[in-house]
């Protein structure tokens, strides 16, 4: 069998293509990922924060911010069924590290949500790097400037600086 100069040609194509496509689907798995990542985070918040407000400490800050959690909460669960992924299960009490400690002062709250939202606006700057559907990048986007403006006002109930830097990054766990 001779190859011809149209069959080598499309052969060469299909070969450039490849690669393209094994990194499309490795694109949207680590998207999936970062999604995932984002929305753990944003279910321990609902959970801690409700638990938090409950038991007496900070409880009008948190109630008002609880609201905003359960709605990143649903666009991300509906971001990943979008995508044909399952969202994870929200935790347990018991199983949120810190969080009795955080439950025993205002302070001590404060300083666990400060962790929190830290990592929460790190973890959306990785779904929003990711993100190929710029309808997601918008929403998560949103989602992190209010984990962000969250971060100010828990800053200034523990006595920091509300804003150290001009852009926050957050921070990985």
């Amino acid at each position: 069998m001779r190859l011809t100069r149209r069959a080598a040609l499309a052969g060469a194509a299909a070969a450039a293509l490849a690669p393209a496509v094994a990194s499309a689907d490795d694109t949207e798995e680590r998207a999936k990922a970062a999604l995932v990542a984002v929305l753990r985070l944003e279910q321990i918040a609902l959970v801690a924060y409700e638990a938090i407000a409950n038991g007496g400490v900070l409880t009008a800050t948190l109630r008002g911010f609880l609201d905003q959690e359960r709605e990143h909460a649903a666009q991300l669960e509906k971001a990943l069924e979008d995508m044909g992924a399952k969202p994870p299960i929200p935790p347990r009490r018991a199983a949120i590290p810190d969080l009795d400690a955080a439950l025993k002062s205002r302070a001590r709250a404060a300083r666990f949500a400060i962790a929190l939202e830290l990592r929460t606006v790190a973890a959306y700057q990785g779904a929003i790097r990711f993100s190929r559907d710029p309808n997601l990048v918008r929403t998560a986007s949103g989602a992190m400037g209010t984990d962000a403006q969250q971060l100010v006002v828990f800053r200034e109930l523990a006595g920091e600086r509300p804003l150290p830097r001009a852009f926050e990054t957050g921070r990985r766990a």
